[in-house]
């Protein structure tokens, strides 16, 4: 996750699930739902993705009494290889362009991320502390459609765990740092 100018945001991942997988988190509904904003305690509601070239995506991302409006336009549309959208927060200046490439890398999926048009550089580095969050929670929505785990945020870790549920997080924790390289 590096490689990064003032007004590019680069990331690379490894998820466990083949790429038709991650492009079913990453263009329905019900699971972007599960990621979109996740990163800063938003949830986004009301989301509507009309997947084709020329086609508009918006959503309602809510946190508390704090509302952001968030659209674009799907520029290229391949499904489980290309995906190249606008991104834009309504009554702002903040028009962005995000293009995800999906590539079959044994069992799993490499993603190789590209935001671009950031208005300034502190937007930039927000969306690259919030991107690799969204990035986590999109594998862990991939685990649950395997039956592991859930599809939301896991919620604080209780105190005391048993050996199996050790074994569990730490077997986790091991795929998602090997997943993050």
């Amino acid at each position: 996750m590096d490689d990064n100018s003032a007004n590019a945001l680069r990331l690379t991942h490894r998820f466990a699930g083949p790429p038709a997988l991650v492009w079913t988190v990453w263009t329905r509904p019900e699971l972007i739902r599960s990621w979109f904003g996740s990163s800063h305690g938003f949830r986004a509601h009301d989301i509507a993705v009309d997947l084709r070239p020329g086609g508009n995506w918006s959503l309602r991302n809510v946190k508390g009494a704090l509302t952001e409006d968030v659209s674009g336009t799907y520029h290229e549309v391949e499904p489980d290889r290309r995906l190249v959208y606008s991104y834009h927060f309504a009554g702002t200046g903040f028009f962005s362009v995000i293009s995800v490439e999906l590539t079959a890398e044994g069992d799993g999926t490499r993603l190789h991320f590209l935001q671009t048009g950031f208005p300034d550089a502190q937007a930039r580095i927000e969306h690259e502390r919030g991107w690799p969050q969204a990035i986590r929670v999109m594998g862990e929505a991939l685990l649950a459609m395997h039956g592991i785990g859930t599809l939301w945020p896991a919620l604080p870790e209780p105190r005391h765990l048993d050996g199996v549920a050790r074994d569990l997080e730490a077997a986790r924790d091991r795929l998602f740092a090997e997943n993050a390289k």
